[in-house]
């Protein structure tokens, strides 16, 4: 059907009706899902959040596939579009009322953590609109082309709108405000049936409670209660309901970034912590301003935390510059302070988090506001790092932990690019002669990556191990474990006095090494250094025991993957999306000798290559989330802002493809369709592999450039490829109706649903084992099939009717 067709009583008003509820509807759906990722990542563990969201997102192609089985006759009814403003206000009212229930739910302990009661709670919105977008494109697929392209220019603004929305108003009132909007849509779509005032009935009083919910939750009359710290698993349980710490939370704040929480300690007067997600914590001290006479508390971090240990070997001339990445509440600049460095630059990803210390100056002695020797930046650590030349006689890293996940499509992004064989050998391009990087670790395993990243960076630059371990020492205590590595190859002098320095303080022979020093250390360690154990067999070793150490670099930066093969909730989401998408791909062609016979004016020798069909649609919905995943990794380091990166590939991939939908219009005839579909598909893996090859060389040459310069060429590299990825969907659409198979219409819409979600966890699971290179490479590959079926006109022969 056309948005023309007379018999659909369809003019150019309610054309515009229709493509404005799309796109309303598309901008709240990804804005949604973006803002859903937010809270989960608050409500559970990190590790679930990916699980959650990837078993939610399965909705949209199962509500393709609910309508393609139990709702058939669409096309037969005399107003086949009139239940668009049902399913519209369903969608809407379902996006604020799961995550009320989920709040409820939420607040007890039994539920945190249940990944299949928060995946099958918030697949109800995605399910419903799943439906609506199905019947959308079963109706008017000869305007495929049209709505496509504003599905997805909706969903690129709504890729950008989510962070004003999350700045403005807190990811509570954003997401209500998202249902309000697609009830909005909900009237728009009534308003292109013929008149009548049935049809405003549903939308209106969906119109009309959301309002109500949106306005009472805003005016204060009803506060939803996220259920901050009920997870055990989350730092912040044990400040807030653990048994021998008693905080309380004294400011809250939302960006898109996540939530931050500054918790007063009750029984601790001289200290705060600050959470992100409600993990990730770090302190803030009490400060008098003086470093002289900072208060006992923060005196006796030189005796209580190890981070100030390599301080005690430090000589004048090496305390000119230090930076500091990830400082959070400002405990390493404290320490820096008194060990007496004279100029600090302290790099912090998150402006919700400085702002806040900031805001407390009176407590923290205005640390990060007031003394002239310590410049705070808000930027990646890594991406400051190789935007500036300076080098540095320390560089430390003091707990940095990032893994709160961002969302489906950010699950590379909860990993982060601090911690990688590129990330040292940047490092060690930034310190001076006697420089050192010092890195405070929770544990024994997370400073054995460390040790084998940096043995993998000499090992690249043609150091063998047992010289490379005379640059490292670790010292360890009962909560922490330091980690050096040191320009200069460290003098037997400076290990002796550490050595000797570290009895004193009661930190941990057993777990510590220092090269040369002929004691009961870290016997691993010393192995290596002697050259009896090498770094591939500590890395065995430690295998036996449970734990992936390997180096990790750029390409594949999963620090915190410590667990072997691959991480449970990808697997769970690799295998359930994989068996979805065969069993529902399977059946149509299953039933393929019976199921064509049954279409209008069919005949035996004229059955449809349905196979093709079908892998054309779940190609493209494994191939583009390939793509956008594996982009997203490449460019956010270029960029820097990990949440602002998010926002312009998402926007740019998404407008692009929107605007090759608008465009795929043109292709009027089944053979010119056909042969749209294999050009495009060939350009958007020639592009992918030049990428492969060129952005690598290119990106980190043009990181000097500003800000605003280098998301100009991000949109100008993602505009092209994005145009030819938004090609093949509609014109496969199209192609349909032209060789008559409407009736498959929402189940492709399933398939290809169902195809992104596994498309998301093979990006993942890709880049664990390979890289994100080799998952671009992956989805190149698979559009060169799409290319290899679709050459040749062989579907165009069937002609229309």
């Amino acid at each position: 059907m056309s948005l023309t067709t007379p018999d659909h009583g369809v003019h150019e008003q309610s054309r515009r009706l229709l493509l404005g509820g799309v796109f309303l509807v598309s901008f709240s759906l990804i804005a949604f899902e973006i803002a859903l990722s937010r809270l989960l990542s608050v409500l559970l563990s990190y590790h679930y959040v990916f699980a959650v969201l990837a078993l939610a997102l399965l909705g949209l192609g199962g509500g393709g596939i609910f309508l393609h089985l139990f709702h058939r006759n669409g096309c037969k009814e005399k107003k086949p579009s009139g239940d668009f403003p049902f399913w519209a206000t369903i969608f809407a009212l379902t996006v604020s009322f799961s995550v009320i229930l989920g709040l409820r739910v939420g607040a007890s302990f039994r539920a945190l953590d249940n990944i299949f009661f928060y995946g099958l709670l918030f697949l109800i919105p995605f399910f419903f609109v799943g439906i609506l977008l199905a019947r959308v494109y079963r109706e008017f697929p000869a305007d495929s082309g049209k709505i496509y392209g504003f599905d997805l220019v909706g969903a690129a603004c709504g890729s950008f709108g989510y962070l004003l929305l999350l700045d403005l108003l807190g990811v509570i009132s954003a997401i209500f405000l998202l249902g309000l909007l697609s009830s909005v849509a909900a009237l728009l779509l009534a308003g292109m049936q013929p008149p009548g005032k049935k049809k405003w009935i549903i939308p209106i009083f969906g119109f009309m409670m959301l309002a109500l919910v949106f306005g009472a939750e805003r005016g204060g009359f009803y506060e939803p209660s996220i259920p901050i710290g009920k997870n055990p698993a989350k730092e912040i349980h044990d400040v807030l309901y653990g048994p021998s710490i008693r905080g309380g939370i004294v400011e809250t704040r939302w960006s898109a970034f996540g939530r931050t929480d500054l918790v007063k300690l009750l029984d601790y007067p001289e200290q705060m912590d600050i959470y992100l997600d409600g993990t990730a914590g770090s302190p803030m001290y009490r400060f008098t301003g003086d470093a002289g006479s900072p208060g006992p508390v923060i005196e006796g971090l030189k005796t209580t935390f190890p981070g100030y240990f390599p301080f005690l070997s430090l000589r004048e001339e090496e305390k000119d510059d230090v930076l500091i990445i990830g400082p959070g509440g400002g405990r390493d600049v404290l320490l820096a302070l008194m060990g007496g460095v004279r100029n600090i630059t302290a790099v912090e990803v998150n402006k919700d988090l400085v702002d806040m210390v900031r805001r407390h100056s009176l407590f923290n002695g205005g640390i990060y506001r007031d003394l002239k020797n310590v410049q705070v930046v808000v930027e990646e650590g890594r991406h400051f790092l190789k935007r500036h030349k300076g080098n540095y006689d320390l560089i430390m890293l003091s707990l940095p932990v990032t893994n709160t996940s961002r969302s489906l499509e950010g699950f590379a992004l909860t990993e982060n690019f601090l911690f990688t064989t590129d990330a040292i050998a940047d490092y060690w391009g930034h310190l001076s002669e006697e420089g050192r990087l010092l890195v405070v670790a929770h544990d024994d395993i997370e400073a054995l990556r460390l040790l084998s990243l940096s043995l993998a960076f000499f090992r690249t630059n043609g150091v063998d191990e047992k010289q490379a371990m005379r640059h490292i020492y670790m010292v360890g205590s009962e909560d922490y474990l330091v980690f050096a590595l040191k320009k200069k190859p460290l003098d037997h002098q400076e290990t002796a006095f550490l050595y000797q320095a570290m009895h004193p303080l009661g930190y941990n022979p057993g777990i510590s090494f220092f090269p040369g020093v002929r004691a009961s250390l870290n016997p691993a360690l010393v192995a290596l250094e002697r050259g009896e154990k090498t770094a591939a067999e500590l890395r065995a070793l430690v295998k036996e025991r449970g734990y992936d150490i390997d180096p990790v670099s750029d390409n594949n930066p999963f620090f915190y993957k410590f667990e072997k093969g691959l991480p449970k909730s990808v697997s769970l989401v690799l295998w359930v999306s994989a068996t979805l998408l065969l069993l529902v791909a399977g059946v149509p062609l299953f039933k393929q000798r019976n199921y064509p016979r049954s279409l209008p004016g069919n005949r035996p020798n004229r059955r449809r290559p349905l196979f093709r069909v079908v892998l054309l649609f779940a190609v493209l919905g494994v191939g583009f989330m390939l793509i956008e995943i594996s982009l997203m990794q490449r460019f956010s380091l270029f960029l820097g802002s990990p949440v602002l990166s998010m926002a312009v590939l998402l926007s740019s991939l998404l407008a692009g493809a929107g605007m090759g939908g608008l465009w795929s219009k043109r292709l009027m005839t089944p053979t010119q369709t056909t042969r749209g579909i294999a050009r495009a598909s060939l350009w958007v893996a020639v592009i992918v592999l030049g990428y492969t090859v060129v952005l690598p060389l290119i990106l980190d040459q043009l990181l000097g450039l500003s800000f605003a310069v280098r998301i100009g060429i991000v949109v100008a590299l993602l505009l092209p490829l994005g145009f030819c990825m938004g090609i093949p969907f509609p014109s496969g659409i199209r192609l349909l109706q032209k060789i008559h198979m409407e009736p498959l219409i929402p189940w492709m819409w399933g398939v290809n649903g169902l195809g992104s979600v596994l498309g998301s966890t093979l990006t993942i699971a890709i880049a664990i084992r390979f890289g994100f290179t080799e998952a671009m490479i992956a989805s190149a590959a698979l559009y060169l099939v799409v290319f290899a079926l679709f050459r040749t006109p062989a579907l165009a022969e069937l002609p229309a009717e």
